[in-house]
């Protein structure tokens, strides 16, 4: 209800200047096809907004966890592709899944740390790997960094989803890139003898567990702060918890980026280049920073009201926490290495 309230006041605020310039022509059946493992309550509303503003259908297959396996099989299936985890655009990219972005209007958009070099992707919105914490048991500065969910204090009170899910991998992965894998692979290990149980659920069932005392830490993606405060039944969640950025007096908690990619499809590319530069423009990136909570890449899109009060308690102010911003064509280097170490600590057998 909340992003369907934002978009009438966005398209209020921002139809004059944020209308997609040059809306193409769109003769009745003509479709724009894009894969996606997001979440379809995160883009079902965009998508709508784009097809009332342009004519033009966004036809969304949503995949789940199976994207990359779904475009390896049918890669003239979708003619752009939206990911939670950017990650697997690279992986798509080193496997010549992905087509060149050519439009100057994203490349205007979106700041080069957010593209890929070879601009084969770009990065829409991030969100921090951040430390959850029980806010009735632990205090905001007993927990400063990753390395501190090892400490022995915390044995048996720390709750983390899967460690082979795509966020944990790609959080870990990062990791091998900045403090190499003999380190990373020490901290897997530790991590897991601190689990407070056998990891289960998504990230939001891990900050619900502070509140039933099952843990007094948790990782999670920053967003699910805001998302958590706007459902009834997870309010309680997030009153139980508070954000914690790790790494803010060294290099920066590592981000989980949202991003998107033209495919080779033959189908509709200018159309499917035309999305990307609506997605990557201001009405979009105001939509993924109010009504998602997550952190828009491009430039004067400010964070959300509760994204700017994140952190408040650590010395951060308005929001802009220190990112630690790994290349992802090195951290997709690392993934078998630490998948291998994942298997072999048993991480989700605890």
């Amino acid at each position: 209800m909340r992003s369907l309230m934002f978009l009438v006041v966005a398209t209020t605020m921002f139809v004059g200047c944020q209308r997609p310039e040059s809306s193409p022509a769109s003769p009745e059946g003509k479709v724009i096809r894009v894969l996606t493992d997001r979440t379809s309550s995160h883009l079902d509303n965009i998508f709508a907004y784009y097809e009332k503003e342009t004519g033009v259908k966004v036809e969304t297959h949503y995949t789940g966890d199976g994207l990359l396996a779904r475009l390896t099989e049918r890669p003239q299936e979708a003619d752009l592709i939206v990911t939670k985890n950017a990650d697997l655009l690279e992986i798509a990219k080193t496997k010549g899944l992905l087509a060149p972005i050519a439009s100057q209007t994203v490349f205007d958009n979106v700041p080069r740390a957010f593209r890929d070099p070879d601009d084969r992707y770009v990065i829409l919105s991030f969100r921090a790997r951040a430390i959850f914490i029980a806010k009735a048991r632990v205090a905001i500065d007993e927990v400063k960094n990753y390395n501190d969910l090892l400490a022995p204090r915390w044995k048996g009170r720390v709750c983390v989803r899967s460690g082979f899910h795509e966020y944990n991998v790609s959080w870990f992965s990062q990791m091998a890139v900045v403090e190499g894998i003999e380190a990373t692979e020490k901290f897997i290990f530790g991590l897991r003898e601190n689990l407070a149980r056998s990891p289960r659920g998504n990230d939001r069932a891990q900050v619900r567990a502070l509140l039933e005392d099952d843990c007094d830490l948790a990782v999670a993606n920053s967003y699910y702060m805001g998302l958590m405060r706007r459902s009834e039944d997870q309010k309680r969640w997030a009153a139980a918890s508070e954000v914690v950025f790790p790494e803010q007096e060294g290099r920066g908690a590592y981000a989980m980026r949202s991003g998107a990619a033209l495919t080779h499809s033959k189908s509709q590319p200018w159309r499917a280049s035309h999305l990307l530069e609506f997605l990557t423009g201001e009405m979009a990136q105001h939509y993924f920073s109010e009504a998602l909570d997550e952190y828009p890449v491009k430039r004067g899109v400010p964070p959300s009201a509760m994204n700017a009060s994140l952190g408040k308690a650590q010395g951060i102010e308005d929001g802009a926490f220190k990112v630690n911003l790994v290349s992802l064509a090195e951290a997709t280097k690392q993934r078998d290495a630490v998948l291998d170490v994942l298997t072999r600590a048993q991480f989700d057998g605890k």
